[in-house]
């Protein structure tokens, strides 16, 4: 078994596969199927609704709320609830959960009167909210060795380095592979574990303090640590979810959809940025970089042959275009002025005023003439980008026309087929024009694997069923 000495598959397990009794005897399962052929380090996302409860915890501790300690109280209920399910009494590992809960749970006290005391910090935010992680990945590797694994657990902290931008943390993936080879690896080749577990979601800063990744952070997490592993095993990542994978369109809007069995990590990041929520963009931009494999299956059908694999390579067949996506809610904004063309810097000056603000731009379209801009962004920022605009000396109302729609869409098509193949854009005007859809801003990013219509949010869902069937039906 040479093989799987030198291979191991990083797993991945969230808030939806840590339920119940149920959930933990799947995991269980699902170990035991791998773990045969390869090793196997897991990472840990918080037990469902932990998370949830930890950020009302914190907000509550901001206003001085006073009843911060029933919050407190029923995080500790739904952990020792799980542990009474998962763990036999009279087993050791039973004691040493609910007193690591027990102390956690006081940590969790003490830092609420200290918000109280002090300024809120996003800081001591990400402190708060990784309790979550930290009390669930304790648990599993407890859980774990009751039930006749060697298992280990080291939590983030202590291996993944970030910047510090709390909240939304990016990692500093060299300074992460050394610490992994220091204090990960040893672990993982220890002959005293078969298995490590690894809590997700948080890392932290070169001076120690703790800082969480942002949605999907502990999907992240694992892409993370596999990268800081690549050179030293042959890594695969297994993300399970409660989906088969990544489909074809949204089946909250069209009326057909199928599973995408194969996806490369470009076109996956299309998606993901336009709309799937299956993975988060920046945790298929680490994996992609380390040129891991992943894939990702449904939690309570592991032995099924419906599930999604990602890698690096593009695969050239006759499916044109892999998916149909949408943002059903969206702002359009259009600055439009004669002076754009004489006045320099005014795109460099825009997205400055933008991201100063922490306001994301979706999609960029601009006319031949120069003389407007017209970009996308989130429904929630409209009223925040038309104050900054409005109130700002170079794009006040002498300047620039300043018009905001508030009501569109953005439906996408993706898939490596636009890179070499003719006549896609043609396609997507006549069958939208077709069926009287009107076109009001087009996009195209510079991968060349996406092609973007902004449309009236009423004929959302029918652009994206009417381009299903001009591109994926068959």
């Amino acid at each position: 078994m040479e093989s799987s000495k030198n291979s191991i598959i990083v797993m991945k397990f969230g808030g939806s596969c840590l339920q119940n009794r149920e959930s933990y005897l799947q995991i269980i399962n699902i170990i035991n199927k791998y773990m045969k052929s390869t090793r196997i380090l897991i990472v840990v996302s918080a037990i469902q609704g932990i998370t949830n409860k930890l950020i009302e915890f914190y907000e509550k501790s901001c206003t001085e709320e006073n009843n911060c300690d029933e919050l407190i109280e029923e995080i500790y209920n739904m952990h020792i609830q799980l542990v009474d399910a998962i763990i036999d009494k009279n087993q050791s590992g039973y004691n040493e959960t609910v007193e690591f809960l027990q102390t956690n749970i006081e940590e969790l006290k003490q830092l609420g009167r200290l918000i109280r005391l002090i300024r809120p910090s996003a800081d001591i935010y990400d402190l708060v909210v990784s309790y979550g992680e930290k009390i669930s990945t304790f648990l599993l590797s407890k859980y774990l060795t009751s039930n006749g694994f060697n298992s280990n657990y080291i939590f983030s902290d202590k291996i993944i380095i970030t910047n510090d931008n709390f909240g939304r943390a990016l990692p500093l993936l060299e300074e992460t592979e050394i610490l992994v080879k220091e204090k990960l690896y040893p672990l993982i080749i220890s002959d005293n574990n078969n298995l490590v577990c690894v809590s997700g979601y948080y890392g932290s800063t070169k001076d120690n303090k703790i800082s969480t990744l942002g949605r999907g952070g502990t999907d992240l997490s694992a892409a993370i640590l596999a990268y800081a592993l690549r050179n030293l095993f042959q890594c695969k990542i297994i993300y399970w979810k409660d989906v088969k994978g990544f489909l074809n369109a949204d089946p909250r809007i069209a009326e057909k959809t199928s599973l995408i069995r194969n996806i490369s990590y470009k076109e996956a990041k299309e998606l993901a940025f336009f709309g799937a929520k299956i993975l988060h963009p920046l945790c298929l931009d680490v994996n992609e970089k380390g040129k891991i494999p992943s894939e990702v299956r449904h939690f309570t059908e592991p032995d099924s042959e419906d599930y999604t694999a990602i890698t690096k390579e593009i695969v050239k067949n006759n499916d044109v275009i892999k998916a149909i996506s949408s943002i059903e809610k969206l702002s359009m904004v259009t600055l439009e002025s004669d002076t754009m063309v004489p006045l320099s810097g005014t795109a460099s000056k825009l997205f400055s005023l933008l991201g100063d603000n922490n306001i994301n731009i979706v999609f960029i379209s601009q006319s031949s003439s120069e003389n407007n801009i017209t970009f996308g962004i989130e429904y929630e920022d409209s009223t925040k980008v038309s104050f900054l605009l409005r109130n700002s000396d170079f794009f006040g109302e002498k300047w620039f026309k300043i018009k905001i729609d508030n009501d569109i869409s953005l439906v996408a098509i993706i898939g490596s087929g636009i890179l070499y193949t003719p006549g896609v854009a043609g396609k997507v005007f006549t069958s939208l024009g077709d069926n009287e859809i009107n076109i009001k801003a087009i996009a195209q990013g510079s991968s060349e694997l996406n092609f973007t219509a902004i449309i009236d949010r009423d004929n959302c869902k029918k652009a994206v069923n009417v381009l299903y069937d001009a591109f994926i039906t068959k």
